[in-house]
């Protein structure tokens, strides 16, 4: 099995709601109260946020960007959207956990809602040769001219199947992209089930020969 270090990784979250909320219902107030809470919240500052509204009912965005740009925040009628980029650290997977973990307290979604989960890692090889060796055990004839691999994969535990892409990355040099799309019900024990997305990932990656060195202390 290839053990790679991780260069770069995200996170993403679509939470569709089970009825389209109007512009009263959000209660943008409150929510952006909630979003700046440094205690609860997500520590955002009031200038962070801003709000789009071309209609009485339905027709508005909040958006807020954070984490110098590499996070983001987006609530619409239909859903609301959560995503964390460019994150190369332990001490970035803290944070990410972190923020997650408060996101979904304040939220406080129905138990009926589901997640849709997204995820991403740039892992290095030790050289490109090796890099191309471990991917060309996906092409199946010599046609193939740059070979991938994508499979669902059931994992003890998870509630739903996670779908995985393994490809060459177009961002870091000598590394393979994984990216990671699965679902859940949002009914959890939130710190120690966020907490558990990395082995989680980690071991759907496992079926295809792959694993991963701890994330890193510093750049």
């Amino acid at each position: 099995m290839e053990i790679v270090p991780i260069e770069i990784f995200g996170v993403a979250i679509d939470v569709p709601f089970l009825a389209p909320k109007g512009f009263a219902q959000a209660n943008f107030e409150d929510f952006g109260a909630k979003v700046c809470d440094t205690v609860n919240g997500l520590s955002l500052r009031p200038d962070q946020i801003k709000l789009k509204r071309w209609d009485e009912l339905y027709g508005y965005e909040l958006s807020a960007n954070f984490f110098g740009d590499n996070g983001s925040l987006t609530y619409t009628a239909e859903r609301v959207k959560l995503s964390v980029r460019n994150a190369r650290t332990a001490a970035d997977w803290t944070v990410i956990h972190q923020t997650l973990v408060r996101f979904y307290n304040l939220m406080e979604f129905n138990s009926r809602t589901i997640t849709i989960l997204s995820s991403h890692i740039h892992g290095k090889f030790p050289s490109l040769a090796e890099r191309d060796e471990y991917l060309a055990t996906f092409a199946h004839n010599p046609t193939i001219a740059r070979p991938a691999a994508m499979g669902y994969v059931k994992i003890a535990d998870w509630e739903k199947d996670i779908r995985i892409l393994i490809e060459q990355s177009n961002l870091t040099p000598d590394s393979v992209f994984i990216g990671w799309d699965t679902q859940f019900a949002n009914a959890q024990d939130w710190d120690s089930f966020l907490g558990s997305l990395p082995v989680v990932m980690e071991n759907s990656a496992n079926q295809f020969d792959i694993g991963f060195e701890p994330f890193k202390q510093t750049v």
